[in-house]
């Protein structure tokens, strides 16, 4: 599924929510998994798409409200944290949902969300 050609880009984040079965796994899973992602990626770089992707540690801090305060965090539950994020090109949100649906978080019980990165120029 290559670059449509004559067709302008949009930007779109995936973000990789939740750990999956991540904490099940042996270290022999854990590197065939790591595997998966990096054909992926790599899939994603050699079609012109993959602009950025980075893991995210479970280190962080949530600011809320006017006055800033400091939550621990950056999750309130395992399920609901940020594992890391994949910043890719596509025609449109429907073609980028179908980039996602290839991710492997999906296939280790993980989940993703797909947003548009808005353009204001």
């Amino acid at each position: 599924m290559g670059l449509r050609r004559g067709t302008k880009m949009k930007k779109f984040m995936l973000l990789i929510r939740g750990e999956g079965e991540w904490d099940k796994m042996s270290p022999a899973q854990m590197e065939e998994t790591i595997k998966k992602y990096s054909a992926w990626a790599k899939r994603l770089r050699e079609e012109g798409r993959l602009l950025d992707a980075e893991p995210l540690d479970r280190a962080g801090r949530v600011l809320v409200g006017v006055d800033g305060v400091i939550t621990d965090g950056p999750f309130m539950e395992t399920k609901e944290m940020i594992g890391g994020y994949y910043i890719y090109n596509a025609a449109d949100l429907e073609e980028a949902v179908a980039i996602g649906r290839d991710c492997p978080t999906l296939a280790y019980g993980g989940a993703i969300e797909i947003r548009p990165i808005a353009d204001y120029s």
